[in-house]
């Protein structure tokens, strides 16, 4: 019984060390951009409705390969029919700011440890997928600037709601720079489970559901490694 107790200790310690290793914090943020689909929107993406976006977000890696990560993103979405020629006779167009608080989780597919077995910092570059849930609080208010008439649309539309659901999911890259720092980017759409976020519903199309999108630059810088505490 007594031989067993050093190799028990030495198994807790090696995976008391290996957690340690690949269990950290970071903080970052995203400085980049944002649009908008949906019903004054004749395409997907209409690049000359492209607005500033910002955020920061606090992430917590579980393991080399997946993390979670909570953040607070704000910016401008906006949508014009002018900019759709099936669209520019309505003549409707719309601008809001928006702040979506989101918690997502993360699969970086090429992961790996930090740092090797003699303590040296591993650089490397990673693609990786999220996808996750949160609110979104907007108060879009639409406008008609077209020649005044029966034929109006009435605006802005009553009733709408000023709070989402969405469902954040997208793709990005990190690159792990430094021990403390790492730099990344990220493309997300934002699906809101609604028709409302545009200010428009009656006066636009009700089979149509809204989504906007978060594309932008991030920067990290890591809070807790024991790892380098150690060194």
């Amino acid at each position: 019984m007594k031989s067993l107790l050093p190799l028990l200790f030495a198994v807790f310690t090696l995976h008391t060390l290996s957690a340690q290793q690949t269990t950290y914090f970071e903080t970052g943020f995203l400085l980049g951009l944002t649009n908008y689909s949906g019903d004054l929107a004749g395409s997907a993406i209409e690049l000359s409705e492209t607005q500033p976006g910002y955020g920061l977000y606090f992430r917590y890696h579980f393991s080399p390969h997946f993390s979670a990560k909570a953040h607070l993103y704000s910016g401008s979405i906006s949508g014009d029919d002018a900019n759709s020629p099936s669209l520019s006779s309505r003549k409707i167009r719309f601008s809001t700011s928006i702040i979506e608080f989101a918690a997502v989780g993360e699969w970086q597919i090429l992961g790996r440890e930090r740092y090797s077995n003699t303590g040296i910092h591993n650089f490397f570059i990673t693609p990786y997928l999220f996808g996750g849930l949160g609110l979104t609080f907007a108060d879009a208010k639409a406008e008609y600037y077209g020649e005044p008439g029966p034929e109006a649309p009435s605006l802005p539309e009553e009733g709408l709601s000023k709070r989402f659901l969405l469902a954040p999911v997208g793709v990005g890259v990190r690159a792990d720079i430094l021990d403390r720092l790492v730099l990344g980017a990220e493309f997300g759409w934002r699906p809101v489970f609604s028709d409302d976020i545009d200010g428009v519903r009656q006066n636009g199309n009700p089979e149509k559901g809204d989504w906007y999108y978060f594309t932008g630059l991030t920067i990290s810088f890591i809070l807790s490694d024991p790892e380098r505490r150690r060194r």
